[in-house]
């Protein structure tokens, strides 16, 4: 099982008068010892800037040397950036970058639950988790609308110039992609103008060129709840 860490409670687990403390650290306890919980890069540059001019140094020490070794770190690459960052044009600037990053790893990485207060993540399908295993809690995962699961409609089909144009990249790097890459999505469709394919089913395989992560041992997570 795997859940992702955000900002949000990074900072409800430093600070004892957030709101969220307590519920925070109950629920990092409960899963650090059989879940694999998961955060990327710019969470941490994030929770290090706003721990720094909220709480001071202290904070700062008990992030690097005693919970950030205990999450598994994915390395955000330009691909999933730019993925991210299409999505933050077009939905607005409500949900911040960082966010629209975390929602990508999430669906990359399969995960269904976040340790967030950020109402962010609720609306995008990725509640707060209430034990680390609870058969009823996962029945209700399962039962979620999956990220990539619904049938195509119009807005989902692209083709290569559409791709190129959503993922940042120019023409010649999707056709590159396709020649050199057999893992790369098939198209859905051949039309007059040309192949066309499910965009869900493109971001994915985009994301998942994201660069390898950074996965803590138990001694990261005996020093992660050491530090709370």
């Amino acid at each position: 099982m795997k859940v992702f860490v955000d900002t949000s409670a990074l900072l409800a687990l430093l600070d004892e008068d957030d709101r969220h403390h307590g519920e925070a650290r109950a629920l990092f306890e409960a899963l650090i010892a059989t879940t694999e919980l998961v955060t990327h890069n710019y969470v941490e540059v994030e929770t290090l800037a706003l721990a720094r001019r909220r709480l001071g140094s202290d904070a700062v020490a008990r992030l690097t040397d005693g919970l950030f070794p205990a999450l598994t770190t994915v390395w955000v690459d330009e691909p999933l950036h730019r993925i991210a960052l299409a999505a933050h044009r077009a939905g607005g600037a409500s949900v911040s970058l960082v966010d629209r990053v975390s929602f990508e790893v999430m669906r990359r990485e399969g995960i269904g639950a976040a340790l967030a207060f950020d109402a962010d993540f609720d609306a995008q399908g990725f509640p707060r988790p209430t034990q680390p295993t609870q058969p009823a809690r996962g029945s209700r995962l399962a039962e979620a609308p999956a990220p990539y699961g619904a049938s195509a409609t119009a807005a989902d089909l692209v083709s290569v110039s559409e791709i190129a144009a959503r993922a940042g990249r120019s023409i010649n790097t999707i056709q590159s992609w396709r020649r050199r890459h057999r893992d790369f999505p098939a198209p859905v469709a051949a039309l007059a103008a040309g192949p066309v394919w499910t965009w869900p089913d493109v971001e994915r395989w985009i994301a998942g060129r994201t660069a390898p992560s950074r996965r803590p041992t138990a001694t990261d997570r005996q020093l992660a709840s050491a530090a709370l």
